[in-house]
């Protein structure tokens, strides 16, 4: 558990150490992958999502790929920087090579700051120049996450993503529910 924590890039793991897998007979390993499969669907009901990866592995994103041609996708372009986002069923997915403000203002809540924090610590957000750039896919469980992580500063993302067209989040998610 403490490996699928580490690779999930949700959680603050303060155990320096990982323990050796066990040996285990066939069946046992069945049984123990089982019982993973179960913690890792109860966990988040109970609140607990720190086993819920925070990005999209590689090969998943690869069959994702031509999904996300099929998806709306979302822009906040300002004069410096620009990112993209669609939904998913995993959440809320803010592309690779998305760029954000490197700063934070300073009335963003201690909650985006921790999460700021946490992505730029597992190297989802890394630094280049004057901004932020995302090297992996990040999910964010709403929209209003993802666009405070771009612009640095609380913001509702039903109004700050815009299509290509000019179409707010809001607009397509009425549209929809029509």
């Amino acid at each position: 558990m403490i490996q699928i924590a580490i690779n999930a890039k949700t959680a603050e793991i303060e155990n320096g150490n990982s323990p050796n897998l066990p040996t285990l007979h066939e069946a046992d390993i069945s049984d123990m992958e089982y019982f993973l499969e179960q913690i890792k669907l109860m966990l988040p009901v109970m609140g607990f999502r720190f086993l819920i990866s925070s990005t999209l592995k590689s090969e998943v994103a690869e069959e994702k790929e031509s999904d996300v041609k099929t998806k709306i996708l979302f822009e906040i372009k300002t004069k410096t920087f620009k990112a993209n986002m669609y939904e998913s069923d995993q959440g809320y997915i803010i592309m690779k090579g998305s760029e954000a403000k490197k700063s934070l203002s300073k009335s963003t809540t201690e909650t985006y700051r921790n999460l700021r924090r946490k992505l730029i610590e597992t190297k989802i957000l890394i630094e280049k120049g004057d901004k932020l750039v995302f090297a992996e896919d990040a999910i964010f469980n709403s929209p209003s996450a993802a666009s405070n992580m771009v612009l640095g500063r609380n913001s509702n993302g039903f109004t700050e993503w815009v299509t290509e067209k000019g179409k707010t989040f809001k607009d397509i998610q009425d549209l929809m529910n029509e």
